[in-house]
């Protein structure tokens, strides 16, 4: 079933890049009808179509999207836990010991009394 979804996903992605790229832009660069009389479709109808088969092309994109997004959120194993999680779990690395700092002797009280 997974497979499926992904290939399926996978062809909607080729065919929205296409569709996309055919589209007749402002300075009509690659658009889909010529200036032809005897076109398949008229440049409004082929804009109509070329539109329309974009949104629905989308939507169907964002709808595998995210039913591929629920079905492998449905299928993760939550024993092993997250990417996020197996970074952090790390142990953390032994602190190497160091010989014990001695305290540095305090100077002695002057024998000899300042004169004020």
């Amino acid at each position: 079933m997974y497979q499926v979804l992904i290939v399926i996903h996978a062809l909607i992605t080729i065919a929205l890049i296409v569709i996309i790229l055919v589209q007749r832009s402002s300075s009509d660069g690659m658009g889909l009808s010529g200036s032809a009389s005897g076109s398949f479709m008229s440049g409004r109808a082929a804009a109509t179509f070329v539109t329309r088969a974009t949104a629905i092309l989308a939507g169907i994109f964002i709808l595998l999207s995210l039913g591929i997004g629920i079905l492998t959120a449905h299928n993760h194993d939550h024993a092993s836990g997250s990417i996020m999680d197996k970074l952090t779990s790390k142990p953390a690395p032994q602190a190497v010991p160091q010989a014990p700092v001695s305290q540095p002797a305090k100077p002695a009280a002057p024998s000899v009394p300042r004169p004020e």
